[in-house]
Parts: structure tokens; C-alpha cells; sequence
């Protein structure tokens, strides 16, 4: 699935956004910040901002938006493995 991620079209899973969905769970998004020196993780947890609604491209989008928030929140603990950025 592509779906806008930092204003470029990029590819997103969506298994998260399918999990979602499943009757009755509540869709949190977490976030490790990582301490100086050693000294441990703190981990973040928000319920997931903006409105799932079951379409794959919307809810890829909603799930690239909160990461965004994050990657924003600490931009030096940023790591992908990947191109995300592969030619639709």
C-alpha cells in the first residue's frame, strides 16, 4: 500500500490498520525513547489520532500521520531498515 508519509508516497503495511479493526480493541500506538548514557527506555503510549474507518489507503495514512508525530518527538532515535521510498 502507498500512502503519504512525510509528503512523499511511500510504502506502508497495513496489517496494524487491519488489526484495528478486530471487535472491540482499542488501537494504541507505542514509542520507546531511548535514555542517554545507558540509563534505560522511557516508552510512550497515545491511542492512535485520527479516525480509522476501515479503508486501507485512509487508515495506512492515519497510522504514517501518528508515526510522523513521533519521528517529530525524537528525530535522532529514527531508524527504518528499508526503503520506504521504493517507485510506486
Amino acid at each position: 500500500m502507498w500512502a503519504d508519509f512525510f509528503g512523499k508516497p511511500a510504502y506502508t503495511m497495513t496489517l496494524a490498520a487491519k488489526l484495528a479493526h478486530v471487535k472491540g480493541v482499542k488501537t494504541l500506538f507505542f514509542c520507546c525513547e531511548r535514555l542517554p548514557d545507558g540509563q534505560g527506555f522511557v516508552l510512550h503510549i497515545r491511542p492512535v489520532q485520527g479516525e480509522l474507518n476501515g479503508n486501507k489507503a485512509h487508515d495506512a495514512a492515519v497510522f504514517n500521520r501518528n508515526t510522523e508525530y513521533w519521528i517529530r518527538r525524537f528525530p535522532t532515535q529514527y531508524l527504518f531498515m528499508y526503503n520506504r521510498y521504493k517507485t510506486p
